[in-house]
């Protein structure tokens, strides 16, 4: 008898529960201040604003991974392993935030956090291609992958100057990093938008 082959059902749902603890282990780290003051709650800023924006990167991720998903028609190995690479570089994330929160977003920590969504976006584009070579070649599947990698590229582009620009001011790098979330916010815009004649 023929071995079926794997659909990404289970793929999928190792990949949400794997996102859902990396989510957890974030929220975990917004410890409650002792002090009742309204002053203590404010000096936790960093933290709040460090964990808003690596909750809404996650969830772009997620929203972008589950949507590519739909395109692999099997869960192959090249696969697997792809997905598993762009999920350790996604698990790295609570730490990078925690510790520019707990460094109240010095120079050098905002760059690391800007790097890790950089090493996360270079380990999208290796599951999104090897999902494409994978996929039926179609016209249609062809170009929805080229414009998907003219947002990849446009994204890698802004996270360099998002680590660079840490060193002028890491606000300005926070504000590079949450614009590059904008642009993955509805995961296949950007594919429309190019296609129209």
């Amino acid at each position: 008898m023929r071995k079926p082959q794997p659909g990404t059902e289970r793929l999928g749902a190792f990949s949400d529960g794997v996102l859902a603890i990396i989510i957890t282990i974030m929220v975990l780290d917004l410890k409650a201040p002792h002090d009742a003051s309204p002053d203590a709650l404010l000096a936790l800023w960093p933290t709040f604003l460090s964990y808003a924006l690596s909750y809404l990167f996650i969830g772009v991720f997620w929203a972008n991974h589950h949507h590519m998903l739909q395109y692999a028609e099997r869960a192959s190995h090249t696969i697997i392993w792809a997905n598993l690479l762009v999920l350790f570089f996604v698990s790295l994330i609570p730490f990078f935030t925690a510790y520019m929160a707990e460094n109240r977003m010095q120079p050098f920590t905002t760059a690391l956090y800007a790097g890790v969504f950089f090493l996360v976006t270079v380990a999208f584009m290796i599951l999104q291609k090897t999902v494409a070579n994978e996929s039926a070649p179609d016209g249609e599947s062809k170009q929805r992958y080229r414009t998907a990698s003219k947002r990849n590229w446009i994204a890698l582009v802004a996270y360099v100057f998002a680590i660079f620009a840490a060193w002028l001011h890491p606000a300005l790098s926070l504000i590079v990093i949450f614009g590059i979330a904008a642009l993955y916010f509805i995961p296949d815009a950007f594919s429309r938008r190019q296609s129209k004649p």
